[in-house]
C-alpha cells in the first residue's frame, strides 16, 4: 500500500477502526470463555492447580488488550475527524 497516496490513506483509517473493534470483540469473547471456565470449576468444588491464578492473569491481559484496542479506535476516530475538518 502506498502510504503517501491520499486515496489510500483515507481507506486506512476505517480499516484501523475495524481492526480495533474486532480486537475488542475477540477480547470480550475470551473474557466470556474465561468466566465460563471459572464458573464451571466452582460447581465441582475444586480447581486444577493454578487455574485461579491463570484465570486472574488472563483477565488482566484481556483488560489491557481491550484498553489498547480502545486507544487505537480513539486515535483512528481523531484522525478521521482531522481529515473531515481539513476537507470541509
Amino acid at each position: 500500500m502506498n502510504i503517501t497516496s491520499p486515496a489510500n490513506s483515507t481507506y486506512a483509517i476505517p480499516e484501523a477502526s475495524r481492526s480495533a473493534v474486532e480486537g475488542i470483540r475477540e477480547q470480550l469473547t475470551r473474557l466470556d470463555q474465561n468466566v465460563a471456565e471459572v464458573a464451571k470449576g466452582e460447581g465441582s468444588g475444586s480447581f486444577a492447580p493454578g487455574s485461579r491464578d491463570r484465570a486472574l492473569v488472563e483477565q488482566q491481559e484481556i483488560v489491557q488488550a481491550v484498553r489498547a484496542n480502545a486507544r487505537s479506535l480513539q486515535a483512528s476516530n481523531q484522525a478521521l475527524g482531522t481529515i473531515i475538518d481539513i476537507k470541509v
